[in-house]
C-alpha cells in the first residue's frame, strides 16, 4: 500500500470519529428546538372590545305657568297676532278685565294726582308697547333700549320709563337705557332715580314687606306709580314697572314684561285684586320661592308717585 493512501485512510477514520458525536447530539436536541409559537401569559392579550359609551342624560323639560290671555285691543301698528292654542287659556293670576277703550275711562277712576285726561293718555301710551307674542316682543325690546341688544327678559326698566316719558309724567330727556338693569343699591343708579323722580314732584315710599303681605285696600297703587320690586330671599330677579290703570274694582294693571311657557312677552297684566289675595301676578311671583319663571317681591319694593304732572300736555 502506498504511503499516501495510508495517511488518507487514517485521516478519514479520524474525521469520522469526530463527526459521529456531532450528528448524534443534533439528533438528540431536535425535539427541544420545536418551532411551535409560545403560549401568551394570562392577561397579556389586549382586548379588542370597545367599551360602550356612557349614556347621556336627557334634560327634563321645565314646566312653566301658562301665559295670560290678552284682553286689551292693541293700538299700534303692526297689530299683534292673536295668541292661539294653549296660550288662549287664562289663569286667574294673570286675569285682566274685559277690553277697555281709553275713551270709556270716567273720572275719578281712583283717588290720585292724575286727571281723567292724564290717566287716559297714560293708558293709551301703554297699549302701544304691547307685544303679546315672543316674536313681537324681541324686536320691540331692542327698539325700546335703543342700543340694539335689548331683550324682553330684562327690558322692564326701559319699558316702564318709556311709558312714563311718552305719557309726559317724566322729562322727555330721560334715557330708557339708563334704567336697563338699574339697581337702587348702586350710587350711580340711585342718582338716576333722584334726577328722574325729584322729591318736589314725586312722593317716595319704601317697604320691606313681601308683596303678598300688603293690604292693597289700605295702600292701593295708583296710575303713574313707578315700582322697583326687590327679589329678596326666595326671589330670583328684581323688577320695575309702572301702574298703567286701576279699574273700578280697585284692581291694578301694568303693561310689563314677564315669562310664559313660550318665552318672555310684553303685555297688560293684572297686578293684584284687593278682594282676592290669590289673583294677580304679584301673588304668582311670591307663591313659590325661586320659581323657574319668576319669583320676586319677597324683599318689598320702592315706589315713586307723581304729584305734579309738569310734563303733561
Amino acid at each position: 500500500m502506498p504511503r499516501e493512501w495510508k495517511y488518507l485512510g487514517l485521516g478519514m477514520l479520524i474525521g469520522a470519529g469526530i463527526a459521529l458525536p456531532l450528528f448524534a447530539g443534533m439528533f438528540l436536541l431536535a425535539p427541544s428546538l420545536s418551532l411551535t409559537p409560545p403560549t401568551p401569559r394570562s392577561g397579556a392579550t389586549r382586548s379588542l372590545v370597545t367599551p360602550a359609551p356612557a349614556s347621556r342624560v336627557t334634560p327634563q323639560a321645565v314646566t312653566a305657568f301658562p301665559s295670560p290671555t290678552p284682553t286689551v285691543t292693541p293700538t299700534f301698528t303692526p297689530t299683534p297676532t292673536a295668541i292661539a292654542g294653549a296660550r288662549r287659556s287664562a289663569v286667574s293670576a294673570f286675569a285682566t278685565s274685559t277690553p277697555l277703550n281709553p275713551a270709556d275711562l270716567t273720572e275719578p277712576l281712583i283717588i290720585g294726582p292724575l286727571t281723567k285726561e292724564q290717566q287716559e293718555r297714560l293708558y293709551r301710551v301703554s297699549l302701544r308697547y304691547r307685544a303679546p307674542t315672543v316674536e313681537e316682543s324681541i324686536p320691540l325690546a331692542k327698539e325700546i333700549n335703543g342700543v340694539g341688544y335689548g331683550h324682553p327678559s330684562n327690558i322692564c326698566g326701559p319699558l316702564a320709563i318709556s311709558i312714563l316719558r311718552d305719557a309726559g309724567l317724566v322729562g322727555a330727556d330721560v334715557r330708557p337705557y339708563d334704567f336697563w338693569l338699574l339697581n337702587p343699591g348702586v350710587p350711580e343708579d340711585r342718582r338716576i332715580l333722584e334726577r328722574t323722580f325729584p322729591p318736589e314732584r314725586f312722593l317716595h315710599f319704601e317697604t320691606k314687606e313681601p308683596l303678598y303681605r300688603i293690604d292693597w285696600r289700605s295702600f292701593p297703587l295708583k296710575p303713574g306709580d313707578f315700582l322697583y320690586i326687590k327679589s329678596g330671599t326666595g326671589g330670583n330677579f328684581d323688577h320695575m314697572l309702572v301702574v298703567t290703570r286701576v279699574d273700578e274694582e280697585g284692581r291694578a294693571y301694568s303693561v310689563t314684561n314677564y315669562a310664559t311657557t313660550e318665552g318672555f312677552i310684553i303685555d297688560e297684566v293684572m297686578l293684584y285684586d284687593p278682594d282676592d289675595p290669590t289673583a294677580g301676578i304679584f301673588r304668582t311671583w311670591t307663591e313659590h320661592p325661586y320659581a323657574m319663571l319668576g319669583a320676586t317681591g319677597f324683599g318689598g319694593f320702592e315706589l315713586w308717585r307723581p304729584q305734579v304732572c309738569r310734563y303733561c300736555p
